[in-house]
């Protein structure tokens, strides 16, 4: 049991630190923390009733909003240091909160968690968006930054997106 806490507890913490990364735009510290096998992906939500309620969610290597792996998340990275990337210049500010964790499970050396995530995000003097949904990872041990990512699958509570962009990481 305590070994179980002491899990929850180190990936409670990394998400915490992965957040200040984020808010503080220290996005070379961010991709830091990603797994160069890194699968980094948003399906795309639909409205279901009755029998499609459960197949919400477009399928990997289908539509997406965006279905990265480590180079082009690092890329993207690299485009936000250019001043060039128009949606996040100047970049926006964000707040990004994560909670409900739960460690789903471990296996092979990998760790699949799901949490929530509510994502402020301010930009310019008028633009100001909320992001909420899930996240479920698999993480890997690490000896320098304690866990990887190795795959991110982020749901967004929104059928609808009415941001002007999804620039910015979940």
């Amino acid at each position: 049991m305590s070994r179980n806490i002491d899990i929850w507890f180190s990936i409670t913490q990394f998400y915490s630190r992965e957040a200040r990364y984020l808010d503080d735009l220290e996005f070379d510290k961010w991709i830091g923390l990603m797994a160069p096998d890194l699968r980094y992906w948003m399906p795309i939500v639909s409205n279901r009733i009755g029998r499609g309620i459960g197949s919400e969610l477009t399928e990997r290597g289908h539509l997406a909003h965006f279905e990265d792996d480590f180079e082009s998340m690092r890329n993207r990275v690299k485009r936000l240091a250019t001043g060039r990337a128009w949606a996040e210049t100047p970049p926006g500010r964000t707040n990004h909160m994560v909670s409900n964790v739960e460690v789903d499970g471990q296996e092979d050396g990998l760790t699949h968690v799901t949490s929530k995530f509510l994502i402020y995000r301010s930009h310019m003097e008028t633009d100001q968006e909320v992001f909420s949904g899930t996240r479920k990872d698999v993480l890997r041990a690490d000896e320098d930054t304690d866990w990887k990512i190795v795959d991110r699958t982020i749901i967004l509570d929104h059928a609808v997106l009415t941001q002007k962009s999804l620039g910015i990481f979940f």
